[in-house]
């Protein structure tokens, strides 16, 4: 009991510093203890005030309801033996500064097992339903082990400790669909592939911004260097609107000094991005042997996901170009940078 009240002792400290749609598991022997970030907007029937946080009265009045719910929605289980839940807490939510609540419920678990796990399924169906609430990083531990993944509404669960390859196809997946569903990198290789034509041009901007985010990723990913949330995804925003803004009043010429400068603008876009990409995988700063396998995973997933977008709109490109007066094709570009203007001084709005 003492070893039990210490062990939940130091899950209530980590649980406070816990990041967002995040889940730690560490295994003691048979034993799985979890902290879950449970967003509010997951739970049914606590959010007395409609106002997308859980206050304490509201912690008071639903703690039980959060608890059934979170047995019902978060299921960790070994080889298909979903063990013996020993414990579930719901940990009391703190004001900030500022006297605002959290946007999320901070759950702890202890699940016991017949025997020692040899592999651990994590599965979930507490996806928030606001913004940035749709995927769920997944981290599990174990004696100087440790695995990561990331869970979304299509692909629920994961089985940890299967080794690098398996490792290596789940964070592939990820990769290709965070360039597809980011909104965020689309538009800034939107405005990057219009300032000009010719496959020189593409391919020497693709290559720097893949090189440049490729950069900061493995550093962030490997807790090296990281970079605030606060400020990259604003950042990120800011990245669309400068080159956009260029697009419109210095246009690039193939051999121009310009040219060569608009390199330079993307490599340090590309930097930021990175910190940004990083931030989908979670902190991977662990001695696990699937570390690795995972960072490169995420990283060609991207590069995949980035090619497939560029040339999804060079086709589109080509084949409306057949169809429309020189005049039209000549206005595009300006028209698509200003397009991704607007948007990126929303989204900035938005994330500050």
């Amino acid at each position: 009991m003492a070893a039990l009240g210490a062990l939940l002792c130091a899950a209530s400290a980590q649980a406070h510093l816990l990041p967002k749609q995040t889940v730690t598991i560490n295994l003691l022997d048979k034993a799985a203890f979890c902290v879950v970030s449970v967003p509010v907007s997951a739970l049914q029937g606590v959010d007395d005030d409609g106002d997308g946080r859980l206050s304490l009265a509201e912690w008071q009045a639903h703690r039980e309801d959060i608890q059934t719910q979170y047995r019902t929605g978060f299921r960790v289980t070994e080889e298909g033996n979903p063990g013996a839940s020993a414990l579930d807490w719901v940990v009391p939510p703190e004001a900030d500064e500022n006297a605002q609540f959290s946007d999320y419920a901070i759950v702890l678990s202890r699940i016991d097992f017949a025997n020692v796990p040899r592999t651990l399924t994590a599965a979930t169906t507490l996806f928030g339903t606001r913004a940035g609430e749709s995927k769920v990083t997944v981290k599990v531990t174990r004696a100087g082990q440790a695995d990561v993944a990331i869970l979304e509404p299509d692909a629920a669960s994961y089985t940890f400790f299967r080794g690098g390859l398996a490792t290596f196809a789940a964070f592939l997946h990820n990769g290709v669909e965070h360039i597809i569903d980011g909104t965020d990198h689309l538009l800034f290789l939107l405005t990057v592939v219009v300032a000009a034509v010719g496959w020189r041009y593409w391919l020497a901007v693709v290559t720097t911004f893949t090189v440049a985010h490729s950069l900061t990723l493995s550093l962030a990913a490997l807790d090296v260097l990281r970079v605030s949330p606060t400020i990259v995804e604003p950042g990120i925003a800011l990245s669309i609107v400068g080159v956009a803004l260029l697009n419109l009043l210095r246009p690039v010429t193939d051999v121009s000094h310009q040219f060569r400068s608009r390199l330079g603008v993307v490599f340090a876009c590309g930097l930021l991005h990175g910190f940004g990409f990083a931030s989908a995988i979670g902190a991977m700063s662990i001695d696990g042997s699937t570390r690795i396998a995972a960072l490169a995973g995420f990283n060609i997933g991207i590069e995949i996901g980035q090619c497939l977008a560029v040339g999804a709109a060079l086709l589109v490109a080509a084949i409306v170009g057949r169809f429309v007066a020189p005049a039209v094709r000549a206005a595009a570009p300006k028209a698509a940078s200003l397009v991704a203007l607007v948007c990126a001084v929303v989204m900035f709005l938005q994330r500050i």
